[in-house]
């Protein structure tokens, strides 16, 4: 009897030493989660046709997981102008999505122009969503690395996705559109001009005297494929990492009233690449700016041949 009280004793000893130690014991944060957001475009209404400009309309469904979102923004730029046109709380994703329909009236009277209305007058958009998180996180943003090396708040698998299938959606495009141009040819590298994050490369580069050439997607007249968007930075830049031809850095450009836009394009170290500028018929000078996942950015000068 007295060795089953005393074995009672020890145990209860020991557990109150645990029980201590566990008090004591150094706590671990619970792991922070991000913020995902995948905004699906309705096929049936993927950007506005200047020819049926009365009835049409642009709208896309945004689905997110996240139980922490105190407000999800979601804005348009036109040219130099940004205008955030809808705003969303954690309660109107309860079910899991929202829904956003904007019509030709709409962008008229977010950017002030009456010609979007009636067709006169046609445009692209790049549609942006921001996310804020509970505790003051904010996506997409620029982690800084060091003095010289950035990179987004996103995963490169997931910015480099950036359509449909990532878990964050960094921007979609869409348009009142205007009559369909063939910009295709060859073009010459006047100047590309820009920075690189990378310790590699510090300072501004400027190339020129390449040629790149422009290519029209069979299937759909406003997409062109350009051999090379960064104008040769990325071979000045990272033949060091492996590049060794220009055409390892190719893109897509959406052609929409004399303007084109970066779609669907993907730089070879996985992250997306946006960015847009004019182009003139009658000159047939195409200048644009891009910037990737890394915070890389140029502006690129091209003469048509």
């Amino acid at each position: 009897m007295k060795q089953t009280i005393y074995s009672l004793a020890a145990l209860l000893v020991m557990l109150l030493a645990g029980a201590c130690r566990d008090e004591d014991r150094i706590r671990i944060p619970e792991h922070l989660t991000g913020a995902n957001l995948r905004i699906i475009v309705d096929p049936a209404h993927t950007q506005i046709n200047y020819q049926t400009v009365a009835t049409d309309y642009f709208a896309f469904d945004a689905y997110s997981e996240n139980r922490d979102l105190n407000s999800v923004e979601f804005s348009a730029t036109y040219g130099d102008q940004t205008h955030i046109f809808a705003t969303f709380s954690q309660q109107d994703f309860d079910d899991g999505h929202v829904r956003v329909e904007l019509d030709a009236a709409d962008f008229a009277a977010m950017f002030n122009e009456p010609g979007f209305t009636d067709g006169s007058a046609g445009g692209n958009f790049v549609i942006r969503p921001k996310v804020t998180l509970n505790d003051g996180r904010v996506y997409p943003a620029f982690v800084h690395l060091s003095a010289t090396d950035s990179i987004r708040n996103l995963a490169t698998s997931i910015v480099g996705s950036s359509g449909a299938q990532g878990a964050f959606t960094i921007q979609v495009l869409t348009a009142i559109t205007c009559a369909p141009l063939d910009i295709s040819g060859t073009y010459l590298v006047i100047s590309a001009s820009g920075t690189s994050t990378d310790g590699c490369c510090p300072g501004i580069i400027t190339v020129s005297g390449d040629f790149v050439t422009l290519s029209v997607n069979p299937g759909n007249p406003a997409l062109f494929t350009v051999s090379d968007f960064s104008g040769g930075l990325y071979l000045e830049w990272y033949d060091v990492y492996g590049i060794t031809s220009p055409n390892q850095s190719p893109g897509i450009l959406n052609y929409n009233c004399q303007e084109v836009n970066f779609t669907g394009t993907t730089e070879p170290f996985g992250t997306s690449v946006q960015g847009g500028g004019p182009f003139d018929p009658g000159t047939g000078l195409l200048t644009y700016t891009w910037v990737n996942g890394y915070g890389d950015q140029a502006t690129v000068v091209l003469q048509k041949q």
